[in-house]
């Protein structure tokens, strides 16, 4: 179906007024504002659709250079031009026609910028398509890769995950950093009651995982599906039509430890109802020899494994505790990354697991995107380390800063 002329699109906007047509929020999605590009999935909204609007429904600017929606026929319409949407700010129609039609996604391409938001997907809706229903046949495509431990309730029941209670208190950890036990999270999330597609970054320099597990608080959620992508472009549907109660965290699902993860997807909605929206925090677990001074991780950057990382404010100077994962051997030398904007690092207490420690003292100023160090512990210890305590300030002066926020520290270790 072709684009409306200037007139035919007068036409339409008289026959969307005078024929009842509603706007309806169909997808509500946390967007990464650094990203170029993103889908949103709407695939669970309820009847067809004459165009939509998307809307900057929380965010300081969404700039918006194409936007292409995917009809459930598999056609797209795409549309190149330039959405500058700040806060509570919402497009002209897209793609509006005067037939209903069945759409599966959003495509978007924005400029980069920093920080998070939020984006609304608003569907044109008449009396006819709200009455519409999608034909019969699974909504998700058959040539898709399966783990042998896909969690599934298949398309019309769901399936309730194994889970184990939890504490109802997130977790205080920085994505990218071991927490006490040793696990690594991945990303955290907010899921509202309308679905959610995000996607958590993990990248090669955080290590190859042989097991993720999710923890949910405040909420129920439902996931449509979650789908675990290798940095080699294979991947793995680990959970499908799924429902986990709120305050749990599911069992260990096991991945392809041998392989690194590039990103996981997460289709998912929150239970609508008194309790508000959801957390859903995803965890993953070293694969066999990954750690150690003999382990596969010192092949890769250098040897250098990351340690943990945290947000360095702007009043006084920070003390951060980073508890160290597994690290038999012990680490020979340590570096700190700096990430967004400056800082001035104070610093560095190396607490090792027999109660012992070393004082490593800075007072110097590290530009966003460059390192301190290495910084060689003393003697031959090679003791595990049990923390890092870190001592640190964002620099509110930093004219190469990217936005307004914090520093992002990273502590490296070296075997």
């Amino acid at each position: 179906m072709g684009t409306l002329s200037s007139a035919e699109a007068r036409r339409w906007h008289r026959y969307h007024h005078h024929h009842y047509d509603q706007l309806i929020v169909i997808a509500e999605s946390d967007v990464d504002l650094s990203l170029d590009r993103y889908t949103i999935d709407v695939r669970q909204a309820k009847g067809a659709y004459k165009g939509i609007r998307i809307k900057n429904s929380m965010g300081k600017l969404f700039d918006i250079r194409r936007v292409e929606i995917v009809y459930s026929d598999g056609s797209v319409w795409s549309e190149d031009r330039q959405i500058d949407m700040y806060w509570g700010e919402r497009s002209r129609p897209i793609n509006p026609t005067y037939e209903s039609r069945f759409i599966d996604q959003i495509k978007i391409t924005q400029e980069p910028g920093y920080g998070r938001g939020r984006l609304q997907i608003i569907g044109i809706q008449d009396r006819e398509g709200r009455r519409m229903e999608r034909g019969g046949g699974n909504q998700y495509s058959d040539n898709r890769d399966r783990s042998e431990h896909l969690i599934s309730g298949g398309r019309d029941r769901p399936e309730a995950i194994p889970v184990k209670p939890t504490v109802p208190i997130a977790t205080p950890t920085t994505p990218g950093q071991a927490t006490p036990g040793g696990d690594v999270l991945f990303g955290a999330q907010y899921v509202g009651f309308l679905t959610d597609r995000d996607v958590i970054r993990v990248g090669n320099e955080i290590g190859k995982f042989a097991k993720i597990r999710l923890r949910v608080l405040d909420n129920d959620i439902h996931i449509n599906e979650m789908k675990v992508v290798y940095n080699n472009g294979e991947s793995d549907t680990l959970a499908v039509n799924a429902d986990i109660p709120k305050n749990s965290r599911t069992n260990w699902i096991d991945l392809r430890g041998d392989r690194f993860i590039k990103e996981i997807q997460l289709v998912y909605r929150s239970r609508p109802n008194f309790n508000g929206r959801a957390r859903i925090e995803v965890f993953g677990r070293y694969a066999p020899g990954w750690l150690g001074p003999n382990g596969e991780g010192r092949k890769y950057n250098q040897g250098w494994l990351l340690l943990g990382a945290q947000t360095a404010g702007f009043v006084g100077f920070d003390k951060d505790v980073i508890p160290i994962a597994s690290n038999e051997g012990g680490f020979r030398r340590l570096r700190v990354t700096v990430r967004d904007r400056a800082i001035t690092l104070n610093e560095l207490k190396v607490v090792y697991t027999d109660g012992s420690d070393e004082t490593v003292p800075v007072r110097t100023r590290v530009d966003a995107g460059g390192t301190y160090g290495p910084i060689d512990l003393s003697g031959q210890r090679r003791q595990p380390i049990d923390h890092i305590e870190a001592k640190y300030r964002s620099r509110f002066f930093d004219s190469s800063a990217k936005g307004k926020g914090s520093a992002i520290v990273e502590i490296w270790g070296q075997h």
